[in-house]
């Protein structure tokens, strides 16, 4: 008998484990463990343990129905305990299981299994696009290595968006065209409704008797758990939403959580939907006339583009990236990000959002949440670990570049050649939350000082020195140097009074 082990986020019947007994299913069984304790590693969000639940659930289900004998272990103490507890009922002579995508955690399941005498047979993974070799290939002889080219890479090993070896319309990149600011007369499609799953309903229900404490609320569950469901629910994006994704994806409005994005990350990094079918799907509505091409290529950069550069940057640069903090930044993680306490509109606004969704489009992760972590020097780990457990699409793959990188400049320019250091005027341009806010945007001292404003010109001051060197910073820096130094003592002064306030006890 054979074990083929499939964990939480390898929902897919392409699971490569899987493939490799495909035509041996009779001598097969396929394991499943619903982990207490791997789930109390992290104060994860109730929505997403749900998510995670209930398509582990769902996907046996399916699998059972495809002709597969499945082991499901439900709300077993740890993987420890339930591996022994197969091994004693199913006596395999081999497991097998495809590799884990966080580092470290293949290893873990390979010591597990040793633990009773058996090897565990690691399998590559097959929800990622790239190969590493590709990765390291594009390194080769570099310093850094840019997205962009990358991101080229990948349009030409898949063919996306080709006319002939060529990028359609005559251009890779199509940003320019995708940075409107919202509109007041913006008719915002509602979401599809989702049909009712029992693995929902018994996963809610678990999580309430074992995580009743974990932040967020579970709500009316509307993530898809199953791959039909995920489809279905990406075919609306599709028909929809993806024409004004592209000009409207870095807008936010106080009044609409979801714009006209596609919420299809959550089910896609648990493996309910392949990244290349995404994309094809978008391309054919391109090619059929109905998405501008803004808009398709948008969303094919960030899934082919930014998803696979994250992935690989990750496995090139761990275990150590996890610890890096170039600008040495030490604040403890602000209570308002528990509490969601906090008279800056926007923050308690997206804060709202990710209690009530566990989720938050990527220009209010990195400009507003991230944003504002940056400026204040919130520690790099602790940054990472927030994001991690607080949103239902967290994985320790997905963040760590982001936070760590993207947002925080923690990797000293791995990911981005400069920080995204921002004052409330880009929150102004981009959204509408500064309309009724206490702060007065404009200001960067006295005690009605926009805290984003303020500690934006704290930091570039704070990092002056770091940055005078960075191109890409040289006008900033040099409008802060005609900054008075009268100004730039009483920005100094009403920082510290900002960063004392964050550093409060809880």
């Amino acid at each position: 008998m054979t074990t083929v082990w499939i964990t939480g986020d390898q929902l897919c019947e392409w699971n490569s484990a899987l493939a490799t007994r495909g035509d041996a299913r009779s001598t097969t069984v396929v394991l499943m463990i619903e982990s207490l304790e791997r789930a109390r590693l992290l104060p994860y969000h109730k929505r997403k343990l749900v998510l995670i639940y209930a398509a582990m659930r769902e996907f046996a289900a399916r699998l059972r129905e495809s002709g597969w004998t499945v082991d499901y272990l439900a709300e077993r103490e740890s993987f420890e305990s339930a591996l022994a507890e197969h091994v004693a009922g199913w006596k395999p002579e081999r497991v097998v299981a495809m590799h884990q995508s966080e580092y470290g955690a293949t290893e873990r399941l390979a010591a597990m299994t040793a633990a009773h005498g058996l090897e565990l047979e690691v399998t590559g993974h097959t929800n990622f696009v790239s190969s590493a070799a590709e990765f390291d290939e594009l390194w080769r002889g570099k310093s850094r290595l840019t997205m962009e080219i990358f991101y080229r890479a990948m349009r030409r090993k898949t063919g996306l968006l080709l006319d002939e070896a060529e990028p359609a319309g005559g251009q890779w990149n199509y940003d320019a065209r995708n940075r409107k600011p919202p509109r007041a007369d913006m008719l915002v499609p509602p979401e599809p409704a989702l049909p009712e799953r029992a693995g929902v309903r018994e996963a809610i229900a678990l999580v309430e008797r074992h995580f009743p404490g974990n932040p967020g609320v579970v709500g009316s569950f509307d993530i898809p758990v199953t791959r039909a469901d995920a489809l279905a629910w990406f075919e609306h994006f599709v028909e929809y939403r993806l024409a004004a994704f592209g000009p409207y994806e870095d807008a936010m409005l106080s009044t609409e959580a979801v714009l006209y994005h596609s919420r299809i990350s959550a089910p896609l990094n648990v493996g309910l939907v392949h990244p290349l079918e995404l994309c094809e799907r978008v391309e054919a509505a391109y090619r059929a006339g109905g998405v501008p091409l803004a808009s398709a290529e948008g969303f094919i950069r960030q899934i082919i583009g930014w998803r696979e550069f994250v992935w690989q940057t990750y496995w090139r640069f761990m275990p150590e990236y996890r610890s890096r903090n170039a600008l040495d930044a030490r604040l403890p993680l602000p209570a308002l990000f528990s509490t969601g306490e906090t008279d800056m509109a926007c923050v308690r606004t997206v804060l709202g959002r990710v209690r009530s969704l566990g989720w938050a489009h990527h220009i209010e992760r990195l400009m507003i949440l991230g944003n504002f972590m940056l400026l204040a020097g919130v520690d790099p780990a602790a940054a990472n670990d927030w994001f991690w457990y607080s949103f239902v699409d967290g994985y320790e793959w997905v963040m760590a570049p982001n936070v760590i990188g993207m947002t925080l400049h923690a990797d000293g320019g791995i990911v981005g050649t400069k920080p995204y250091a921002a004052s409330a005027a880009y929150i102004n341009k981009m959204s509408d939350y500064c309309r009724g806010c206490r702060y007065d945007r404009t200001a960067s001292t006295g005690k009605d000082a926009c805290p984003f404003t303020t500690l934006y010109w704290d930091f570039l001051s704070r990092h002056e020195a770091r940055f005078a060197a960075n191109p890409r910073m040289s006008l900033v820096l040099a409008q802060l140097r005609r900054k008075p130094r009268a100004e730039r003592d009483a920005i100094r002064k009403r920082a510290a009074e900002v960063l004392e306030a964050l550093s409060a006890p809880r």
